[in-house]
């Protein structure tokens, strides 16, 4: 064997040696952080940062959901994107919903996934929108069409479901206060008694 058969020898078995310390190390070191995260996130003060985090996102999302359409294609590409997608993303599942507590749908269905497929469109148009240094008018407006229609659809949706319930509805008012009303008597006739 040559001295550089030898010199590659020794260094391939020192890379692999400082490989398996540097392994070990990683995963003691990953022990530690997680075992001291653990303890942190356990803490009142740290649950109560991420409470406040939580109900300031929330907030933000009812805000941004209670927004015209036409104000939801402002801001960024990126924002819009979201918000475009979170629009779809709630018709398609008021759809589901509604499809799911038998209320009649007609073809929601397919005007949610022709609203998903028109979203992916202008969601690429807005993608490449962000490389541009202007906002493109016709790209916001379509987007705020999509919104707009999404909520339509979700409103549909919702009062498809308002409907289908209502008879169960009534029908549970109905039986509860006939409940009441013997429960009443019952007692009525008791304190008679006694």
């Amino acid at each position: 064997m040559t001295f550089l058969w030898h010199a590659f020898v020794i260094v391939l078995v020192a890379v692999v040696v400082l490989a398996l310390v540097g392994l070990a190390s990683l995963a003691v070191a990953r022990r530690l952080v997680l075992r001291r995260w653990h303890r942190v996130r356990q803490h009142v003060v740290t649950r109560g940062v991420f409470a406040a985090a939580s109900s300031a996102m929330a907030w933000r999302e009812q805000a941004t959901a209670q927004q015209a359409p036409g104000m939801l294609a402002t801001g960024t590409s990126t924002r819009v994107r979201r918000r475009l997608r979170q629009a779809v993303d709630a018709a398609d599942d008021s759809v589901q919903r509604a499809e799911q507590s038998g209320a009649p749908v007609a073809e929601l269905p397919a005007v949610c996934r022709s609203l998903r497929t028109v979203a992916g469109d202008v969601d690429a148009m807005l993608r490449l929108e962000r490389r541009l240094p202007q906002h493109h008018a016709a790209v916001r407006s379509q987007a705020a069409e999509v919104i707009r229609a999404a909520r339509d659809v979700q409103a549909a949706a919702l009062e498809a479901m308002s409907d289908a319930a209502d008879p169960r509805l009534r029908a549970l008012v109905r039986e509860a206060s006939q409940e009441v009303e013997i429960v009443a008597a019952a007692l009525q006739r008791l304190r008679s008694v006694t």
